[in-house]
């Protein structure tokens, strides 16, 4: 039983606070768990009740592997990352390696959308975490930049991709899933956007106004593109 009087110091990975517990309830399935919790009903779903019921346990099982929700949260993140490495499938080119990294971080963060709420939360210490920051930074090695370069230039990558997965979330959470809902929520924004153009107070979006932003084509590719333009242009010639 957790002790509540002795809060726990530290990330969940620098502390070895697993006490032994029966062998069909491990650390690794209680983590899967609840990322299935949080992909089904989302991260609010997620709780040591609610994962306890879904492996059919008593909630205070849970508590032989992991000390509180905020250790199952870092765990849960961290999980994740582990499935983001690439490894030996890194190009070994610069500009095809951040363009792997960067869509594979891509199809991750739409797929489970709730990390972007732990991101926001709470630092990721953990150590697939650190693989993957890891990998970011090999993948520019060959551009032969200081390391305080190579991290400027992978985080203004992986921000721009947080920042389009943070874009599209939000506008396909924003539609029902009910096909009926749906359509008319999508006719109730379409006459709201259209009443807005013709207002005349918006001249520089307008068209996208009238036609609609779901209309435009997906630009992830368009604005990755213009930022490795940007880093081949500053660093390319050191990489000779």
């Amino acid at each position: 039983m957790p002790d509540d009087s002795s809060p726990a110091v530290g990330p969940v990975w620098a502390r070895d606070d697993r006490r032994p517990r029966r062998r069909t309830l491990t650390r690794e399935s209680i983590v899967y768990t609840a990322v299935a919790i949080a992909d089904r009903d989302g991260l609010d779903a997620v709780s040591i009740r609610s994962v306890a019921a879904e492996l059919d346990v008593r909630p205070m099982s849970l508590y032989g592997h992991v000390s509180s929700k905020d250790d199952l949260l870092d765990l849960m993140f961290d999980q994740l990352a582990g499935e983001s490495v690439l490894g030996e499938q890194l190009p070994h080119e610069w500009r095809t390696a951040l363009e792997a990294i960067a869509r594979r971080t891509r199809d991750q963060g739409l797929a489970h959308p709730w990390t972007i709420e732990l991101m926001v939360d709470r630092i990721q210490l953990g150590p697939n975490t650190l693989r993957v920051l890891d990998e970011w930074v090999q993948a520019v090695k060959p551009l032969s930049v200081t390391t305080e370069t190579a991290w400027s230039i992978v985080t203004a990558v992986n921000d721009y991709v947080v920042g389009y997965v943070t874009r599209v979330s939000a506008q396909r959470r924003a539609v029902p899933t009910d096909p009926r809902a749906a359509g008319e929520w999508t006719r109730s924004v379409r006459n709201y956007l259209t009443e807005r153009a013709d207002s005349g107070d918006y001249p520089h979006i307008a068209p996208l106004l009238r036609h609609g932003f779901a209309a435009q084509p997906d630009n992830f590719e368009a604005g990755l593109s213009s930022i490795l333009d940007t880093i081949e242009q500053l660093h390319a010639v050191s990489s000779g």
